[in-house]
């Protein structure tokens, strides 16, 4: 396997290889070519939504947001090549996830890079941004089976295999899974979980002082009046209709 130069990638995109449109030879590195951002990308944290943007515009990548950037070039793979993908690191030090795929030989068309904002920061990238290298490796013979499928995003539609995804309620008897708090705690920073339970705490200490003091109030009440009966009837059907509530609230979360 030998991974082409500059000079040989140069060769094949003249004979309308490796990167065919909206090709240019400013983007040829010594042994790659950088992919630019076209106008269309995908916000997978929106339910998908594919959004087109206006021609010298930008696309826009929220914070935690998980998005599909669609190439302004399209490839096309002979089928004795495979082409690797991997991330600018320009991206990755403001905050875009690593990207490392493929292409397989007898690809065509535009790619999609997945990437995600991990930064608390709204990220642009202006159309024809560079925002990733692709490289191009011969192989020793042609691929038996070559890339055949639709590519989705030449149907209008980029394919996420949600299926595959499952929701706490989906699983929450898989004995792999703990309680939903415990597992929200493990993708949540460490100071972010100590922070939490704290506020936790303090909340039952305040409820329970709440509770103390009605009750006090109560015995106040029933030591300086004559009608402690009625008062004291009241008092516990305000306390045990708290408690029925809470327990149904407990009940509720629970499910």
């Amino acid at each position: 396997m030998t991974t082409l130069s500059d000079v040989e990638i140069e060769a094949c995109m003249a004979k309308g290889e490796l990167v065919t449109r909206n090709k240019s030879t400013t983007q040829l590195g010594p042994a790659c070519y950088e992919l630019r951002m076209g106008n269309v990308y995908y916000d997978l944290t929106e339910g998908d939504k594919r959004i087109d943007v206006v021609p010298n515009g930008s696309i826009l990548i929220k914070p935690g947001h998980r998005v599909v950037l669609i190439t302004l070039e399209e490839l096309a793979i002979p089928h004795n090549v495979i082409a690797r993908v991997t991330s600018k690191g320009s991206l990755f030090s403001i905050g875009l996830s690593p990207v490392s795929t493929y292409a397989d030989p007898g690809f065509k068309g535009n790619l999609g890079i997945v990437t995600q904002n991990l930064s608390e920061k709204f990220i642009e990238l202006p159309i024809g941004e560079s925002i990733a290298k692709v490289d191009f490796s011969t192989l020793s013979s042609d691929a038996k089976k070559p890339y055949c499928g639709q590519h989705g995003f030449q149907t209008q539609i980029w394919p996420i295999k949600h299926h595959l995804q499952k929701t706490y309620v989906d699983l929450k008897n898989d004995p792999r899974v703990e309680s939903e708090d415990d597992e929200s705690y493990k993708i949540l920073p460490r100071a972010t979980v100590n922070a939490i339970r704290k506020l936790a705490k303090k909340q039952r200490q305040i409820d329970w002082a709440i509770l103390g003091t009605i009750f006090l109030n109560a015995l106040v009440l029933m030591a300086v009046t004559e009608k402690w009966f009625e008062i004291s009837t009241a008092i516990w059907t305000n306390l045990i209709s708290s408690a029925v509530v809470a327990v149904f609230v407990w009940l509720r979360d629970k499910e």
